[in-house]
């Protein structure tokens, strides 16, 4: 039987059917590289009696490392050597470490942060930069964070509420610039303490009341934009118990919310009293007095963080991020009530997710084209070139994902559905990938066969295997991946171009996709 993709795909061990780099990438990726343990472990056949998925429409059950799984949906998949330290650390010791990621060791996210140019200028100066370097900075670093960082979760948190709370960057000109304004001061400082701080950085957002329309929100003719989505997708939800007169007023409340166009405070957040609607208003059955200003938005974001339906709402969602397309009820309740009763913290809301039963025997979800690309990245440690990271940019727009370039205010969606049909190009990224047809990417492959000791072509693909998988290739999928490889030396020649062909189809399998 020849190694082809529709075979490979048949075999029984099988489970389940323009960025740029940032200013410093190279100083991070040099430290990582420096972390590549000095052996890597190589599993053996799956032992003991692990969690089993539930069953999932054309999707048999999985046999679930549950520390795995953690790092898979918690972050972007582990690096070599994770696993090893987070199972020696145990779940529950792993998982309080990356809610607390200042405590974390993280030297080159530290780096790649603290050298970006762009991102460290007040927001009157940052407004007179070009926005296509402000675009490749930020999607640059991100990715960079997203790949090297330790602190996986809050990475992670910070693409959720990045979708939660989406900006198009191409929606104005300056929108890049104004989005690393909101990236520096509404997401990542908030990303895993409260809602309602959360919520009230991103309203006094310079980037969404522009993608939103809030600088036209005046007295004289109020545009309701902003204030429709905050009720509808940042806080209540759709069915959240709202009406439309409820949106006019929170309008009203809105009007004067803006960014300043001039002066020393030149894009930057701005209350103008003068357009300001100082009547009285109602919402969601409560009186907000008139003769009020700035107070009222305050009382406002108070309400809506307060309210019973956004609770539900950012529990629904956090439980379909993580756990499944279509979130178990109870989950959504308990992570529901954790909110409620820590008046709006999101750490407890993620403990409650990642040490629950649910979690533990969700069934496979479908990695968005992001999580993929990075999760590929990092379990091959791919090392970057500085500056050249263009062509990474090119493979996201294929896949369908570049960052921060979503439309509708409701960020990427989050279900398998939503990518199931664009599968091919990921077969295309993992052969280019592997190949070295992506400038500025390299698979650093003798150095990680020299830290698995592995010098034949078993060895060598049930290295690999641990290092995509988490376990060893079964006896079916180990002869056909041979059989292939057909006794040539895997360190150089047609022996490793065949080794370097047997990782793509396993970065392509539907077991590395679907976790």
């Amino acid at each position: 039987m020849n190694l082809t993709r529709r075979n490979f795909l048949r075999l029984g061990g099988l489970t389940a059917v323009a960025a740029g780099t940032a200013g410093c990438s190279a100083v991070g990726r040099e430290l990582v590289q420096r972390e590549l343990p000095e052996a890597l472990w190589v599993p053996t056949a799956v032992s003991g009696t692990p969690p089993l998925t539930q069953a999932a429409p054309n999707l048999p059950t999985l046999a679930v490392n549950p520390v795995r799984r953690l790092l898979n949906r918690a972050g972007y998949g582990p690096a070599p050597g994770e696993v090893n330290r987070a199972e020696q650390l145990g779940l529950a010791a792993y998982l309080e470490e990356q809610l607390n990621p200042e405590s974390i060791d993280d030297l080159a996210g530290d780096l790649i942060a603290r050298h970006q140019s762009l991102y460290q200028m007040d927001a009157s100066i940052l407004v007179e930069q070009e926005p296509q370097d402000g675009a490749v900075e930020l999607i640059g670093s991100t990715l960079m964070r997203a790949i090297y960082s330790k602190r996986q979760l809050y990475e992670a948190m910070v693409e959720f509420w990045s979708d939660h709370f989406n900006i198009y960057l191409r929606k104005e000109e300056v929108m890049p610039l104004a989005k690393i304004v909101d990236d520096r001061e509404v997401i990542r400082p908030y990303a895993l303490t409260n809602f309602r701080d959360l919520l009230g950085a991103s309203a006094k957002s310079p980037a969404m009341l522009l993608y939103l329309d809030n600088i036209s929100n005046e007295q004289s003719h109020p545009n309701e934009n902003y204030a429709r989505e905050l009720l509808e997708l940042h806080t209540l939800g759709v069915d959240g118990g709202y009406t439309q007169r409820d949106v006019q007023e929170v309008a009203r409340v809105l009007t004067g919310w803006t960014v300043a166009k001039r002066g020393r405070l030149r894009g930057q957040f701005t209350f103008d009293e003068a357009v300001h609607d100082f009547g009285e208003k109602q919402i969601l059955g409560r009186t907000f007095p008139a003769g009020r200003g700035a107070a009222e938005v305050e009382e406002l974001l108070d309400l809506l963080a307060s309210h019973p339906s956004t609770a539900t709402f950012l529990a629904t969602k956090l439980v379909r991020r993580f756990v499944a397309d279509e979130p178990p009820p109870d989950l959504i309740r308990q992570v529901a009530e954790a909110y409620r009763q820590n008046n709006g913290a999101i750490k407890p809301m993620l403990q409650v997710i990642f040490l629950s039963e649910e979690f533990a025997t969700a069934p496979p979800k479908l990695k968005r084209p992001h999580t993929y690309m990075v999760s590929a990245l990092r379990a091959l440690r791919v090392d970057f070139s500085l500056g050249r990271g263009r062509a990474i940019g090119d493979w996201m727009q294929t896949m369908g994902q570049p960052l921060f370039q979503w439309p509708p205010p409701d960020g990427y969606p989050d279900i398998a559905s939503a990518w199931a049909a664009n599968l091919l190009p990921r077969w295309n990224f993992a052969v280019a990938l592997l190949h070295e047809e992506i400038p500025g990417t390299t698979v650093p492959l003798d150095d990680l066969l020299a830290a698995g000791g592995a010098e034949t072509a078993e060895s060598a693909l049930q290295l690999f295997a641990g290092l995509v998988y988490g376990r060893s290739l079964q006896p079916n999928e180990l002869e056909l991946f041979t059989a292939d490889i057909g006794g040539q030396p895997i360190h150089n020649g047609e022996g490793q171009l065949r080794l370097r062909d047997c990782i793509a189809l396993m970065l392509a399998s539907p077991e590395f996709q679907w976790t």
